[in-house]
Protein backbone atom coordinates (compact mmCIF):
# COMPACT_ATOMS: atom_id res chain seq x y z
CA UNK A 1 0.00 0.00 0.00
CA UNK A 2 1.76 3.58 -1.10
CA UNK A 3 2.54 5.99 1.66
CA UNK A 4 -0.42 8.73 2.67
CA UNK A 5 0.80 12.22 1.88
CA UNK A 6 -1.53 14.36 3.97
CA UNK A 7 -0.48 15.99 6.83
CA UNK A 8 -2.75 17.48 9.59
CA UNK A 9 -1.63 20.78 11.60
CA UNK A 10 -2.66 20.59 14.87
CA UNK A 11 -4.22 24.08 14.45
CA UNK A 12 -6.80 22.47 12.21
CA UNK A 13 -8.60 20.57 15.67
CA UNK A 14 -11.04 22.11 17.49
CA UNK A 15 -12.89 22.25 20.46
CA UNK A 16 -16.58 22.52 20.85
CA UNK A 17 -18.58 22.79 23.97
CA UNK A 18 -22.01 22.98 24.54
CA UNK A 19 -24.52 22.28 28.56
CA UNK A 20 -26.30 19.09 27.44
CA UNK A 21 -30.31 19.66 27.36
CA UNK A 22 -30.43 16.11 26.57
CA UNK A 23 -31.08 13.85 29.50
CA UNK A 24 -27.87 11.99 30.82
CA UNK A 25 -26.49 9.44 27.70
CA UNK A 26 -27.82 11.28 24.84
CA UNK A 27 -25.51 13.60 23.53
CA UNK A 28 -26.50 17.47 22.32
CA UNK A 29 -26.99 17.89 18.91
CA UNK A 30 -28.44 21.38 18.71
CA UNK A 31 -25.53 23.41 16.70
CA UNK A 32 -26.62 26.71 18.66
CA UNK A 33 -26.13 25.52 22.13
CA UNK A 34 -22.16 25.44 21.74
CA UNK A 35 -19.36 27.52 22.00
CA UNK A 36 -15.99 26.79 20.71
CA UNK A 37 -13.08 27.38 22.80
CA UNK A 38 -10.41 28.46 20.85
CA UNK A 39 -7.89 26.89 23.16
CA UNK A 40 -3.97 27.14 21.48
CA UNK A 41 -3.73 23.17 21.40
CA UNK A 42 -6.64 20.66 21.65
CA UNK A 43 -6.00 18.14 23.70
CA UNK A 44 -6.92 14.35 22.75
CA UNK A 45 -9.57 12.08 25.07
CA UNK A 46 -7.22 10.12 27.51
CA UNK A 47 -8.16 6.89 25.87
CA UNK A 48 -5.78 4.73 28.44
CA UNK A 49 -6.36 6.22 31.86
CA UNK A 50 -9.87 5.08 32.25
CA UNK A 51 -9.84 1.81 29.71
CA UNK A 52 -10.18 -1.85 31.43
CA UNK A 53 -7.33 -3.85 30.57
CA UNK A 54 -5.58 -7.01 32.07
CA UNK A 55 -2.80 -9.09 31.94
CA UNK A 56 -3.35 -12.81 32.88
CA UNK A 57 0.18 -15.07 33.35
CA UNK A 58 -1.27 -18.43 33.03
CA UNK A 59 0.18 -21.50 34.28
CA UNK A 60 2.89 -24.06 31.84
CA UNK A 61 4.03 -20.66 30.25
CA UNK A 62 6.65 -17.84 31.07
CA UNK A 63 5.66 -15.02 28.38
CA UNK A 64 2.25 -13.83 27.99
CA UNK A 65 0.42 -15.22 24.98
CA UNK A 66 -1.71 -12.92 22.49
CA UNK A 67 -5.00 -14.10 24.63
CA UNK A 68 -3.57 -13.31 27.89
CA UNK A 69 -4.17 -9.47 26.96
CA UNK A 70 -7.52 -8.36 27.63
CA UNK A 71 -8.98 -4.95 26.83
CA UNK A 72 -12.68 -3.59 27.03
CA UNK A 73 -14.48 -0.33 26.53
CA UNK A 74 -17.11 -1.74 29.36
CA UNK A 75 -17.16 -0.40 32.25
CA UNK A 76 -14.13 2.10 31.48
CA UNK A 77 -13.70 5.96 31.82
CA UNK A 78 -12.64 8.82 30.03
CA UNK A 79 -11.12 12.38 30.51
CA UNK A 80 -10.51 15.71 28.41
CA UNK A 81 -8.37 17.94 29.41
CA UNK A 82 -8.29 21.69 28.50
CA UNK A 83 -6.36 24.92 28.76
CA UNK A 84 -7.83 28.24 27.45
CA UNK A 85 -7.06 31.51 27.39
CA UNK A 86 -10.51 33.19 27.69
CA UNK A 87 -11.76 34.94 24.97
CA UNK A 88 -15.57 34.56 24.90
CA UNK A 89 -17.86 35.20 28.00
CA UNK A 90 -20.71 32.32 27.28
CA UNK A 91 -17.73 29.84 26.77
CA UNK A 92 -16.32 30.88 30.65
CA UNK A 93 -20.08 30.76 31.94
CA UNK A 94 -20.74 27.56 31.09
CA UNK A 95 -17.40 26.17 32.76
CA UNK A 96 -19.10 27.85 36.19
CA UNK A 97 -22.02 26.55 35.75
CA UNK A 98 -21.02 23.33 35.42
CA UNK A 99 -18.79 23.13 37.88
CA UNK A 100 -21.00 24.74 40.69
CA UNK A 101 -24.62 23.33 39.74
CA UNK A 102 -25.54 27.56 39.98
CA UNK A 103 -27.48 27.88 36.35
CA UNK A 104 -27.71 31.42 36.61
CA UNK A 105 -24.03 32.33 35.61
CA UNK A 106 -24.63 35.45 33.65
CA UNK A 107 -24.80 37.47 37.32
CA UNK A 108 -22.75 35.84 39.80
CA UNK A 109 -21.63 32.16 40.42
CA UNK A 110 -21.78 30.86 43.93
CA UNK A 111 -22.22 27.46 46.22
CA UNK A 112 -22.71 26.98 49.80
CA UNK A 113 -21.38 24.90 52.86
CA UNK A 114 -24.49 22.88 53.14
CA UNK A 115 -24.56 22.19 49.13
CA UNK A 116 -26.19 18.98 48.08
CA UNK A 117 -25.36 17.71 44.79
CA UNK A 118 -27.44 16.97 42.18
CA UNK A 119 -28.77 13.32 40.99
CA UNK A 120 -26.63 11.93 38.13
CA UNK A 121 -28.04 9.19 36.32
CA UNK A 122 -28.69 7.73 33.22
CA UNK A 123 -31.66 9.24 31.14
CA UNK A 124 -32.55 11.53 34.24
CA UNK A 125 -32.22 15.82 33.17
CA UNK A 126 -30.75 16.66 36.66
CA UNK A 127 -27.37 17.98 36.91
CA UNK A 128 -25.06 19.87 35.04
CA UNK A 129 -23.25 17.79 32.24
CA UNK A 130 -21.63 18.88 29.10
CA UNK A 131 -21.34 17.70 25.20
CA UNK A 132 -18.10 17.96 23.81
CA UNK A 133 -17.10 17.85 20.03
CA UNK A 134 -13.44 17.33 18.94
CA UNK A 135 -13.97 18.69 14.96
CA UNK A 136 -10.77 16.74 13.44
CA UNK A 137 -9.88 17.32 10.02
CA UNK A 138 -9.45 14.11 9.13
CA UNK A 139 -12.72 12.45 7.21
CA UNK A 140 -15.03 10.53 10.14
CA UNK A 141 -12.97 11.02 12.84
CA UNK A 142 -14.50 13.50 14.91
CA UNK A 143 -14.79 12.73 18.80
CA UNK A 144 -18.26 13.41 20.50
CA UNK A 145 -17.76 13.31 24.33
CA UNK A 146 -21.02 13.82 26.43
CA UNK A 147 -22.94 13.34 29.00
CA UNK A 148 -19.70 14.74 30.97
CA UNK A 149 -19.45 16.48 34.25
CA UNK A 150 -16.36 18.77 35.04
CA UNK A 151 -14.26 17.85 37.84
CA UNK A 152 -12.27 20.33 38.62
CA UNK A 153 -11.53 24.16 36.97
CA UNK A 154 -8.80 26.61 37.35
CA UNK A 155 -8.96 30.10 36.59
CA UNK A 156 -5.77 31.99 36.88
CA UNK A 157 -3.73 35.01 35.93
CA UNK A 158 -0.21 35.68 36.09
CA UNK A 159 1.98 38.58 34.76
CA UNK A 160 4.51 36.81 33.42
CA UNK A 161 1.81 34.81 31.30
CA UNK A 162 -0.19 35.38 28.11
CA UNK A 163 -0.07 38.86 29.03
CA UNK A 164 -1.91 38.49 32.16
CA UNK A 165 -4.74 37.32 30.97
CA UNK A 166 -7.41 34.82 32.44
CA UNK A 167 -6.90 31.34 31.70
CA UNK A 168 -9.25 28.49 32.00
CA UNK A 169 -7.72 25.12 32.51
CA UNK A 170 -9.78 21.87 33.93
CA UNK A 171 -10.38 17.98 33.38
CA UNK A 172 -13.74 16.08 31.95
CA UNK A 173 -15.11 13.08 32.87
CA UNK A 174 -17.81 10.67 31.62
CA UNK A 175 -18.87 6.82 31.64
CA UNK A 176 -19.82 6.89 28.41
CA UNK A 177 -18.44 5.92 25.00
CA UNK A 178 -16.56 7.90 22.56
CA UNK A 179 -18.61 8.37 19.40
CA UNK A 180 -15.89 8.47 16.60
CA UNK A 181 -17.38 9.81 13.30
CA UNK A 182 -18.85 12.47 11.13
CA UNK A 183 -20.44 14.85 13.44
CA UNK A 184 -22.29 17.58 11.66
CA UNK A 185 -23.74 19.48 14.51
CA UNK A 186 -20.95 21.88 14.63
CA UNK A 187 -20.86 21.92 11.00
CA UNK A 188 -23.74 24.63 10.70
CA UNK A 189 -22.29 27.03 12.68
CA UNK A 190 -22.30 27.72 16.55
CA UNK A 191 -23.38 30.13 18.85
CA UNK A 192 -21.24 33.53 18.74
CA UNK A 193 -19.83 34.96 21.88
CA UNK A 194 -19.14 37.74 23.53
CA UNK A 195 -15.23 38.62 23.73
CA UNK A 196 -14.63 38.52 27.21
CA UNK A 197 -10.75 39.34 27.74
CA UNK A 198 -9.84 40.20 31.42
CA UNK A 199 -6.52 40.47 32.27
CA UNK A 200 -4.75 40.71 36.03
CA UNK A 201 -4.34 44.41 35.18
CA UNK A 202 -8.37 44.55 34.98
CA UNK A 203 -8.52 43.22 39.17
CA UNK A 204 -8.13 46.81 40.96
CA UNK A 205 -9.15 45.38 44.02
CA UNK A 206 -6.65 42.99 45.51
CA UNK A 207 -7.46 42.81 49.12
CA UNK A 208 -7.31 39.64 51.94
CA UNK A 209 -7.89 40.38 56.00
CA UNK A 210 -10.41 40.03 58.17
CA UNK A 211 -13.40 41.35 55.93
CA UNK A 212 -13.95 44.65 57.61
CA UNK A 213 -10.69 46.19 57.32
CA UNK A 214 -8.83 44.14 54.29
CA UNK A 215 -5.57 45.56 53.54
CA UNK A 216 -4.03 46.16 49.94
CA UNK A 217 -1.59 43.74 48.06
CA UNK A 218 0.70 44.27 45.44
CA UNK A 219 0.00 41.15 43.00
CA UNK A 220 1.80 39.28 40.39
CA UNK A 221 -0.56 36.19 39.54
CA UNK A 222 -3.47 34.70 41.29
CA UNK A 223 -5.16 31.39 40.95
CA UNK A 224 -8.27 30.00 42.11
CA UNK A 225 -9.37 26.24 41.83
CA UNK A 226 -12.32 24.09 41.96
CA UNK A 227 -12.72 20.65 42.23
CA UNK A 228 -15.76 18.72 42.05
CA UNK A 229 -15.13 14.93 41.68
CA UNK A 230 -17.24 12.35 39.90
CA UNK A 231 -17.00 8.16 40.00
CA UNK A 232 -19.07 6.19 37.50
CA UNK A 233 -21.33 3.81 39.03
CA UNK A 234 -23.35 0.47 37.56
CA UNK A 235 -23.62 -0.60 33.99
CA UNK A 236 -26.38 -0.41 31.76
CA UNK A 237 -26.95 -1.22 28.01
CA UNK A 238 -24.69 -3.66 25.61
CA UNK A 239 -22.28 -1.35 26.01
CA UNK A 240 -21.66 -2.01 29.87
CA UNK A 241 -21.70 2.35 29.85
CA UNK A 242 -22.66 4.09 33.58
CA UNK A 243 -25.85 3.77 35.18
CA UNK A 244 -24.70 7.06 37.09
CA UNK A 245 -22.19 9.71 38.40
CA UNK A 246 -21.47 9.62 42.05
CA UNK A 247 -20.68 12.82 43.31
CA UNK A 248 -20.40 12.63 47.30
CA UNK A 249 -16.77 13.14 47.36
CA UNK A 250 -14.95 16.96 49.39
CA UNK A 251 -16.13 19.52 46.76
CA UNK A 252 -13.17 22.05 47.42
CA UNK A 253 -12.15 25.29 46.42
CA UNK A 254 -8.60 26.37 46.81
CA UNK A 255 -5.74 28.63 45.57
CA UNK A 256 -2.49 30.98 45.86
CA UNK A 257 -2.00 34.28 45.50
CA UNK A 258 2.06 35.60 44.76
CA UNK A 259 1.98 39.36 46.27
CA UNK A 260 5.05 41.36 47.44
CA UNK A 261 6.38 40.71 51.03
CA UNK A 262 5.66 43.84 53.09
CA UNK A 263 4.24 45.70 55.89
CA UNK A 264 0.64 44.20 54.35
CA UNK A 265 1.20 40.98 53.81
CA UNK A 266 3.71 40.07 56.05
CA UNK A 267 0.81 39.71 58.62
CA UNK A 268 -0.59 36.74 56.51
CA UNK A 269 2.16 34.32 58.13
CA UNK A 270 0.27 35.69 61.96
CA UNK A 271 -2.70 34.97 60.52
CA UNK A 272 -2.03 31.02 59.09
CA UNK A 273 -0.13 30.10 62.04
CA UNK A 274 -2.91 30.73 63.90
CA UNK A 275 -5.66 28.96 61.88
CA UNK A 276 -7.32 32.49 61.59
CA UNK A 277 -10.80 32.78 59.26
CA UNK A 278 -9.84 36.08 56.86
CA UNK A 279 -11.23 36.60 53.30
CA UNK A 280 -9.98 37.34 49.97
CA UNK A 281 -11.04 40.10 47.37
CA UNK A 282 -10.10 40.05 44.08
CA UNK A 283 -11.18 41.66 40.99
CA UNK A 284 -12.79 44.54 39.82
CA UNK A 285 -16.22 44.35 41.34
CA UNK A 286 -18.37 43.94 38.79
CA UNK A 287 -17.09 41.85 35.26
CA UNK A 288 -14.59 40.05 36.88
CA UNK A 289 -14.44 39.14 41.00
CA UNK A 290 -13.54 36.53 43.24
CA UNK A 291 -15.09 37.29 46.56
CA UNK A 292 -13.97 34.89 48.88
CA UNK A 293 -15.50 35.33 52.26
CA UNK A 294 -14.13 32.81 54.20
CA UNK A 295 -10.76 31.36 54.00
CA UNK A 296 -8.00 29.54 55.82
CA UNK A 297 -4.29 30.51 54.36
CA UNK A 298 -2.44 27.00 54.49
CA UNK A 299 1.19 28.55 53.58
CA UNK A 300 3.73 30.98 53.00
CA UNK A 301 6.83 30.78 51.62
CA UNK A 302 8.92 34.05 50.94
CA UNK A 303 10.51 33.87 47.35
CA UNK A 304 13.98 35.43 47.33
CA UNK A 305 15.60 35.16 43.75
CA UNK A 306 13.91 38.11 42.35
CA UNK A 307 15.04 40.96 40.93
CA UNK A 308 11.42 42.76 41.09
CA UNK A 309 11.89 42.58 45.16
CA UNK A 310 11.15 39.68 47.98
CA UNK A 311 7.63 38.21 47.08
CA UNK A 312 5.32 35.61 48.91
CA UNK A 313 3.16 33.06 47.96
CA UNK A 314 -0.14 32.01 50.12
CA UNK A 315 -2.19 29.40 49.47
CA UNK A 316 -5.41 29.35 50.73
CA UNK A 317 -9.05 26.98 51.21
CA UNK A 318 -12.17 28.33 51.02
CA UNK A 319 -14.38 27.50 53.95
CA UNK A 320 -17.98 27.73 54.48
CA UNK A 321 -20.76 26.98 57.09
CA UNK A 322 -24.27 26.20 56.52
CA UNK A 323 -25.95 28.98 53.91
CA UNK A 324 -22.42 30.60 54.04
CA UNK A 325 -20.89 31.03 50.35
CA UNK A 326 -18.11 29.05 49.71
CA UNK A 327 -17.06 31.28 46.88
CA UNK A 328 -18.69 33.75 44.85
CA UNK A 329 -17.46 34.66 41.57
CA UNK A 330 -19.11 37.65 38.91
CA UNK A 331 -18.09 36.78 35.23
CA UNK A 332 -19.77 38.43 32.84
Amino acid sequence: MAINTSVYSPKQFSLYLAIQDENMGTAETTSADFVKLDVVNVTDVDWVGGLVQDRTLRSGQQVFHPNDHYVSEKGATKELSFEWVVSGEEGLQKLLQLISEDTSPTVTVSTAGNRTPAVYAHGAGTGEYATLIISNPYAAEDRTYHSAVLTSLTLSMDAGSNGGRLVASGTFYTGYTITIGTSTTVDSGTAAQTAFVKTLYDCTTKNCGTASSEVDLVCRSFEFTINYPAVRIGYQGGSGECEGYSRSGQYSANGNMSVKYDANSKVVLTDMLAGSEKSINFGDGSAINFDLLQVVYTGYALNFDEEAGTFVDIPFECVADGSEALYTIIAT
